[in-house]
């Protein structure tokens, strides 16, 4: 069973200028579960990519880009470096793998005082990473056993540096790692293309990464905001699938069954139901439409065999996706609407 004390996912990148205003809108608006912002008009560098694979001996991310090391010698080293730290996750050892975040010191002053009981923390997935990854020459990253080895002990070894950190300021703080998977939705393409990539591969990468992080005491959630084939973190052992709940609404419907029995083993799905895709779409939101919707959608699950019971129990809601674009109004606006659509969902007995 998955505890958790939230029922809005706090999520995506925010418009904010300074960490002041954003530790603002932090306090006040997830008090109850802070979370790692990514504040790309502080700085570039506020992307997932950048924080999942900077410090990241034998990767050069740059214009968000992540180029894998070419000389044999130092791909080496640093397969032997990862290796060892995976192996050994001691302070000293993880302490390499730190992430670069200028929300990050923060962040943890947030933990610190408010000590919540859910805290959120985003990285990139392993099989967005290893798309992510290239490399001149060779097999592609997802089909070279040796280089998702790399993929599943790099995402490991950021979300162990991420908990203990935590842990030192908030000891009794519940970490919650999402893992966004914004690629995920070309494995189908990917596995047409070449028949090299099973599925046993993909869910292998998947069941690893999520297996690993619940060890070292985190709820894991895998997130993406594209039609994709959402059995396979489900089978991998994942605690709560985040999905597009307003473009693809109908996204779960067809596994029916599976999903049905992820929410009955204590799983959790997070609707992302409130749109920010531009300013208008926001400017004419308002909390009884969303709420309209949000029903409306859970029914359409419920139709297609899901417990009434477990849909909206085990509910939870968010924003859409990235809100730097919009305009700090709007990118509040929609924040708010996320937090009173969560405290309107029913409870069903």
């Amino acid at each position: 069973m998955v505890k958790i004390s939230f029922k809005c996912l706090p999520n995506g990148a925010l418009p904010y200028e300074t960490n002041e205003a954003a530790t603002k809108m932090m306090v006040k608006l997830f008090e109850n579960v802070p979370y790692l912002a990514m504040l790309p008009v502080i700085s570039a560098d506020e992307n997932i990519l950048f924080r999942t694979l900077s410090n990241v001996q034998g990767v050069r991310v740059k214009d968000r880009k992540a180029v894998l090391e070419t000389e044999e010698k130092i791909f080496k080293q640093a397969l032997l470096r990862l290796d060892a730290a995976y192996n050994n996750m001691s302070v000293e050892n993880i302490e390499l793998y730190a992430i670069n975040s200028v929300f990050f010191p923060k962040y943890l002053q947030i933990l610190k005082r408010i000590q919540p009981k859910d805290t959120v923390l985003n990285l990139l997935g392993p099989f967005s990473v290893a798309i992510a990854l290239t490399k001149k020459d060779g097999p592609q990253v997802l089909l070279d056993k040796c280089y998702r080895k790399f993929v599943i002990q790099t995402i490991t070894l950021k979300a162990a540096w991420a908990i203990n950190k935590i842990r030192e300021v908030a000891p009794e703080t519940k970490p919650v790692i999402v893992l966004e998977e914004p690629s995920y939705y070309q494995y189908g393409d990917i596995k047409r293309e070449n028949e090299d990539l099973t599925r046993d591969i993909v869910l292998n990468m998947f069941s690893k990464v999520i297996r690993k992080i619940k060890e070292l005491g985190a709820v894991v959630a895998v997130q993406s905001f594209e039609k994709c084939d959402w059995q396979i973190p489900i089978e991998a052992g994942v605690d709560i699938i985040s999905f597009d709940a307003y473009n693809n609404p109908n996204n779960l419907n067809i596994i029916a069954e599976k999903v049905n029995d992820f929410l009955a083993a204590g799983g959790r799905i997070n609707w992302a139901i409130v749109p920010v895709k531009n300013e208008a779409m926001v400017k004419s939101l308002t909390i009884d439409y969303l709420y309209d919707r949000f029903v409306k959608t859970l029914e359409g699950l419920i139709v297609s065999g899901v417990s009434e019971r477990l849909a909206y129990n085990r509910a939870l809601v968010s924003i859409q996706g990235d809100i730097k674009h919009l305009p700090l109004i709007f990118a509040e606006k929609a924040l708010i609407l996320s937090t009173q659509l969560a405290k309107r969902i029913p409870t069903k007995s």
